[in-house]
């Protein structure tokens, strides 16, 4: 059973991976080469914006990537006061 859902998810995934390299050689056998940019950018960011609440998306690897600057920083700041003080 187990074999089969993988192999249901992998022809699954191709059928994915295929339609949308027809619907990509559409897109720009339509569209000029800024229309079809255009379209690309926008279809990346949906699937970023309705993405968000999938723990494993990348909305939420980017946020994450970010919330870890932000502490770095923060206590980069607090090592460089405390190097301040002790000087």
């Amino acid at each position: 059973m187990k074999k089969l859902i993988t192999a249901l998810s992998v022809l699954i995934f191709l059928g994915f991976l295929i339609g949308g390299y027809f619907l990509g050689q559409h897109i720009s056998s339509v569209l000029n080469y800024s229309e079809g940019l255009f379209v690309f950018i926008v279809l990346i960011g949906a699937s970023i914006w309705f993405g968000r609440s999938n723990k494993d998306g990348i909305y939420r690897l980017l946020k994450d990537t970010h919330q870890s600057n932000l502490d770095d920083i923060e206590r980069q700041e607090l090592e460089n006061q405390e190097a301040e003080v002790i000087q």
